[in-house]
């Protein structure tokens, strides 16, 4: 499956993995979340799915004063649809949490293509979430899909994932084809976005896609609620022009408004 993106789309890529970190304090109550891990495409450790949730926790408690807790950790090697992956959890599952994170490439190897994505389902009957989106009701569960081994800005993949080259090919990277790639945490990467990428793991980056997909529940707006979106920044009463890329990073490339429905959408 081919990786080749524009200078912008890395951008807001990097940008939304990059957002980890902030003030840590006392949570007023944490958005529980069971981590199943898809064996069969994106296999993930238990110390390396902590590992996310404990940035994700920092980041979300100086967002919303709410954090992060693994309520459980599932391997799950049925082959099957993300649908099926978490209803089957549910349906055999003592308790449920509030979120489900699956680490897979997802249905149609969404997640490859895109790093994550999101998706609310209904939860068995008789169950009540404590976030009630104002959207859904308090009888779903958020569920965000994401790409552990994710290969951010490819470059030498040649559309696989295994190395092939040490130069771009097939539009790979912005600049054109045949430039030496990068080498970082053991990947190739387009030149352009090692700077980027320079100091931070693959756990720092997977830390605010995790925050950004579970507030995609609490949002109407789908991708009009991306930080970058003419709708958020209708909402936020921003010019049209308006860019700063710290605040992307520290919002998760997320518009600041939806977080605020997140935090009054707690019913205990």
């Amino acid at each position: 499956m081919h990786r080749m993106m524009t200078t912008f789309a890395i951008l807001c890529a990097l940008i939304l993995a990059l957002a980890a970190g902030g003030s840590f304090a006392t949570p007023t109550d944490y958005f529980r979340v069971t981590v199943i891990v898809d064996m069969t495409t994106d296999p993930v450790s238990r110390e390396q799915a902590e590992a996310v949730l404990a940035l994700a926790n920092e980041k979300m408690i100086a967002l919303t004063g709410f954090g992060l807790q693994l309520h459980d950790f599932v391997e799950d090697y049925s082959g099957g649809s993300i649908a099926s992956i978490a209803e089957n959890y549910m349906q055999r599952a003592s308790s449920l949490p509030n979120g489900i994170l699956i680490f897979s490439v997802g249905d149609d190897d969404r997640a490859r293509i895109n790093r994550a994505y999101a998706r609310q389902i209904p939860a068995p009957d008789g169950f009540r979430n404590t976030f009630v989106s104002p959207y859904l009701g308090d009888g779903h569960m958020y569920i965000a899909i994401l790409q552990f081994n994710y290969l951010y800005a490819a470059c030498g993949y040649a559309g696989t994932d295994t190395i092939q080259s040490p130069v771009s090919s097939g539009g790979e990277c912005p600049g054109g084809d045949g430039q030496v790639c990068a080498a970082w945490e053991g990947l190739q990467v387009c030149p352009v976005a090692l700077p980027v990428l320079e100091g931070h793991t693959p756990v720092d980056l997977a830390s605010g896609v995790v925050i950004h997909e579970f507030m995609h529940g609490f949002g109407a707006k789908g991708a009009g609620n991306h930080y970058t979106s003419a709708a958020c920044h209708e909402t936020m009463g921003w010019k049209p022009d308006h860019f700063v890329l710290d605040e992307a990073e520290y919002y998760n490339d997320f518009c600041p408004n939806v977080y605020d429905i997140f935090r009054d959408s707690y019913r205990p």
